[in-house]
């Protein structure tokens, strides 16, 4: 199993001697009680999502289990554990993560095996910026990059610029709709240009910035293999929670997203 350690902000010890207990960290999760997300399912014509089923105790995301389907099934379970100073994941397969937290609980940096991630926010808490450096071991001074910019207004998602190596950007614009994110989900199946593919669940978890606002009603996508195309985006919804993301793909071709709680 990899272990994957967190770099914490704080240097004190969560005991000081005396045998005085301090409560774990305190992580804002995008939604709280029954509205946290506990499963994650995509069908229809997709392009590679990873599903999840999710788990939590009163206060944190314990352990996650991610599935995606490409060809192949790949699947990797992780644990989360928490101490007042951070936390520590161990996955079940190879991905080794190691995670470095600000004083507000958010991922700075984040290391996948020869992936390093970088995260930056703005004062309110929204993720603003991320760049990714892929070291390639058998080419010492070489690497690829992806890094995006990102935009917001009354706290919706309006704007991704995204640019991989030197190709020219590829630019997301969103519209917000009417429907309040009471459930904190990310976009539907743009978790790659938020910067979280493959481990959504840290986002879930409360340590990759706020929720937007509003669920997005439609994205449109500029720039991408010289293409240009939009998606628009339907909900169902069970009470105050978000069941089902319904939509088309670039190709038109149909597509949905069905979110579980318990």
């Amino acid at each position: 199993m990899a272990l994957g350690l967190a770099l914490y902000s704080c240097s004190s010890s969560d005991d000081d001697g005396g045998g005085y207990y301090e409560p774990p960290i305190k992580l804002d999760l995008p939604a709280e009680g029954d509205g946290r997300v506990t499963s994650i399912k995509h069908s229809g014509s997709l392009s590679s999502s990873y599903d999840w089923t999710l788990t939590y105790n009163d206060t944190h995301l314990v352990s996650a289990k991610g599935s995606l389907v490409a060809g192949e099934v790949n699947e990797y379970t992780s644990k989360l554990s928490y101490t007042r100073k951070g936390v520590t994941i161990a996955n079940s397969d190879n991905k080794n993560m190691v995670v470095e937290l600000n004083d507000d609980g958010y991922i700075v940096e984040l290391t996948v095996n020869k992936d390093v991630y970088h995260f930056s926010y703005s004062d309110n808490g929204y993720l603003v910026a991320w760049r990714k450096t892929t070291h390639d071991a058998n080419f010492a001074d070489e690497a690829s990059t992806a890094s995006a910019e990102l935009t917001y207004e009354a706290g919706n998602l309006t704007r991704i610029e995204y640019v991989w190596n030197n190709n020219a950007p590829v630019v997301l614009t969103f519209t917000p709709s009417s429907y309040l994110n009471e459930n904190g989900l990310l976009p539907a199946t743009l978790s790659r240009y938020l910067g979280c593919f493959g481990f959504e669940h840290l986002y879930y978890g409360g340590m990759l910035g706020r929720p937007t606002a509003h669920l997005v009603e439609k994205v449109e996508v500029d720039g991408l293999n010289d293409e240009d195309y939009a998606i628009d985006y339907t909900y169902a919804f069970e009470g105050s929670n978000t069941t089902l993301c319904i939509f088309k793909n670039a190709q038109g071709d149909a597509a949905s997203v069905n979110y579980g709680y318990k």
